[in-house]
């Protein structure tokens, strides 16, 4: 009989998510069912290469998956990729939709690429760029996704023009770091000249202008932001555009000034604190949400109090807090893992208790 099951596990970020919706799609237009794993021909992961333990869980599995085709993509360091295929398990680059049929071993005569896209529209999420350019000490992804490239400009706004008219109520901007979104050189001279104001602004508080200026009733969010190029101009978006959500989710990571430079991490808490306060002044109605990472190797008790002393100033409306545990393949990883994890899960709850009286 012919192989036609498969099962999806989808682990780690928004953007894996988007994914995994656009592969769903593909795989039922190629003719495949989808069924739990124990009835599957076809395994598809698309992994998280960011902790040690999203990876272990993966390894772990495949063990339960005998006798099926396990086809791992998403975030996956070189080591990792030998370790797959030393047990039998594919790797695919899931920005090469095209080479699919092939792993499956299937005819097909669709255009490939067009049928990944279209199950965009499943979702309710858009891509705007990929990989990342930052090298945070604590962090594989530059590694497994590589570095940044900034989609088309009008196909992202097409793409938003799409969901909107399929009834989506909220479009979730996707992107390590939009901040650094880029438009086109010679689109983003033309725009200039076509609109002197525009000059000297980031790109993608241009882009977050352009949607906001789209017809229909829905609401823009994004994820994720980078501290160090947090703008006034984005500030002032997110403050005055109609249709973009107040909220804006910039990580901390540490409160502590020298952990911040021990990942890598480009300004220093004051900084930090004086985007927030501009957030702040330019509209109290913005909830602020974070990323933090407690016991990252060297973090002594008063480098914690000084993250849980920030956690009481801001008052989050949301905080992914983390316990940190080292990641083969990044900078961080040769300082080894010296906090005991009893300790880490300490910090935890305290940073939990502090975020239980301001998180909605």
């Amino acid at each position: 009989m012919p192989k036609t099951n498969f099962y999806l596990w989808t682990i780690g970020c928004q953007q894996n998510v988007h994914d995994g919706t656009r592969l769903g799609f593909l795989l039922k237009n190629l003719g495949l069912k989808e069924t739990g794993d124990s009835n599957a021909d076809y395994i598809f992961i698309i992994a998280c290469a960011v902790r040690q333990t999203a990876v272990d869980r993966i390894f772990g599995k495949i063990k339960d998956w005998k006798d099926k085709k396990i086809i791992v993509t998403g975030c996956v360091l070189s080591s990792d990729k030998k370790r797959l295929a030393e047990r039998g398990v594919f790797f695919w680059n899931i920005e090469k939709p095209e080479d699919l049929p092939k792993i499956l071993d299937i005819k097909n005569s669709q255009d490939i690429k067009k049928l990944f896209e279209e199950g965009s529209l499943f979702s309710s999420s858009i891509p705007i760029m990929y990989g990342c350019d930052n090298f945070c000490s604590y962090c594989a992804t530059p590694y497994t996704r590589g570095r940044e490239r900034s989609r088309d400009f009008e196909k992202i706004i097409s793409e938003a023009k799409e969901l909107i008219k399929s009834g989506k109520k909220e479009i979730l901007l996707l992107g390590q770091n939009v901040n650094s979104y880029k438009i086109d050189k010679k689109l983003k001279i033309k725009m200039e000249n076509d609109n002197p104001e525009l000059k000297d602004k980031k790109d993608f508080s241009i882009l977050l202008q352009k949607l906001d200026a789209l017809k229909g009733d829905f609401q823009v969010s994004f994820t994720s932001n980078h501290p160090k190029d947090m703008s006034d101009d984005i500030i002032e978006a997110v403050a005055t555009l109609k249709k973009v959500k107040r909220e804006i989710h910039l990580p901390l990571q540490s409160g502590s000034n020298k952990i911040l430079k021990a990942m890598n991490r480009p300004y220093t808490k004051e900084q930090y604190l004086k985007i927030i306060e501009k957030i702040r002044q330019s509209n109290p109605e913005i909830q602020i949400t974070t990323d933090v990472i407690i016991g990252f190797p060297g973090e002594t008790k008063d480098d914690f109090n000084q993250t849980a002393k920030i956690f009481k100033k801001i008052g989050y409306k949301m905080a992914y807090i983390n316990k940190y545990s080292p990641r083969a393949g990044t900078a961080a990883f040769k300082l080894g893992d010296p906090i005991p994890w009893r300790e880490k899960q300490r910090r935890w709850h305290e940073l939990d208790k502090i975020l239980s009286k301001t998180r909605c």
